[in-house]
């Protein structure tokens, strides 16, 4: 029996960022191949973090190269059906919604399921803006299926209602620890808490909430705490604030900064980290908790899009406020910086967010208006 066709459009590292890193996921998976003729065209419009929403010629020609890669996979692979990764606002908006005309044109003449995969939140924050945004999101909506990251990121769409179903995909992850013994590595680990260990692992931005772990290093500043700071600058503002805090608070022996981190040194961060911190302002997702799960290391983190999805008390502490985070710290000692709580993370982990289950999950999403 012949596969049906599956046009993925879609953004791929680099930059790393959350929809690039589980666009890789997707372009690698093998069950996807399985069960689908598979085309893919990645999205190319930012060469860094710090390039993403800027504007500049080059953007322009990506974007009219995407425009007749697309138009030429229609013409030519005649897919059955399109994956495509939606961006909420701004001039990535736009872009999309000049690209979708491409597939509504094309589902005129044949019949064609459209999937948009939001990665990130936010579209009812745009929609009320203005009258504009909303018909306009409507227009760009109408007829595809909606998959979001979880339940709770439903009632951001509520007030489009042109869109054809709605479907859940949580994030997942290969498993970092591979075929290493968790057992043994958590139980060494525990061995041995003093200084305990904190970690910050995101883009080094304020929205991401690195200046609160770093004010948090200040107030608990004579205690065996070293805090632990990796991910790529926004700004070079940013960076020179960060090292002046450093400076000025004498924070040099309990803060050190690691960079962009990958491969063996991002494990060996996660494998010496026991707590998390992650005070996020604005999050629909992140990864980064899917990975300390794996590693067993409970978090800290803002109640932000579907983090309450991700953690339970029995792994985390969702932070109300940021205000709070010095007495959140100390619950943590005595609520998660333990085996078990460990373990429990873990299991979290293997039982819901694994790439196995996405793959799995995404499979059977883009199967179900197949057999319907």
């Amino acid at each position: 029996m012949q596969k049906p066709k599956l046009l993925c459009i879609l953004h791929l590292s680099p930059p790393s960022h959350g929809a690039a890193k589980v666009g890789d996921f997707i372009f690698e998976s093998e069950a996807l191949k399985e069960n689908f003729e598979c085309r893919f065209i990645p999205i190319r419009s930012s060469e860094s973090i710090g390039d993403i929403g800027k504007i500049n010629p080059k953007k322009f020609w990506l974007v009219a190269v995407l425009f007749f890669r697309i138009f030429w996979a229609l013409i030519v692979f005649r897919p059955e059906k399109i994956y495509f990764t939606a961006s909420i606002r701004s001039v990535a908006f736009y872009r999309d919604l000049i690209i979708s005309l491409l597939w509504k044109m094309y589902r005129l003449f044949r019949r064609c399921e459209v999937y948009y995969h939001y990665h990130t939140k936010g579209i009812d924050t745009f929609v009320s803006v203005s009258p504009r945004n909303l018909q306009l999101t409507r227009f760009f909506l109408k007829g595809v299926n909606l998959i979001l990251l979880s339940p709770l990121l439903e009632k951001d769409v509520r007030k489009v209602q042109t869109y054809q179903s709605v479907y859940f995909l949580p994030n997942g992850i290969e498993d970092p620890l591979g075929n290493e013994d968790f057992s043994v590595y958590i139980s060494e680990k525990y061995a041995q808490v003093e200084p305990m260990e904190v970690l910050y692992l995101a883009h080094m931005m304020k929205d991401k909430g690195y200046d609160e772990v770093l004010e948090l290093a200040r107030q608990t500043k004579g205690e065996n705490i070293h805090y632990h700071f990796a991910g790529s600058w926004r700004s070079s503002d940013d960076e020179v604030d960060f090292e002046a805090f450093v400076h000025e608070h004498g924070l040099e022996e309990s803060v050190t900064y690691h960079g962009f981190v990958s491969g063996g040194q991002k494990a060996a961060l996660f494998k010496k980290a026991h707590l998390l911190v992650y005070p996020s302002k604005n999050d629909a997702f992140p990864l980064t908790l899917l990975e300390a799960l794996a590693y067993g290391v409970p978090v800290i983190a803002t109640p932000e899009g579907s983090i309450p999805y991700i953690l339970d008390e029995k792994c985390g502490i969702l932070l109300q406020e940021s205000t709070e985070l010095y007495k959140t710290l100390q619950l943590a000692k005595t609520k998660l910086m333990n085996e078990e709580s460990a373990r429990y993370c873990r299991k979290r982990f293997e039982d819901q967010f694994t790439l196995k289950q996405f793959e799995s999950n995404l499979v059977q999403i883009l199967k179900k208006e197949e057999n319907a």
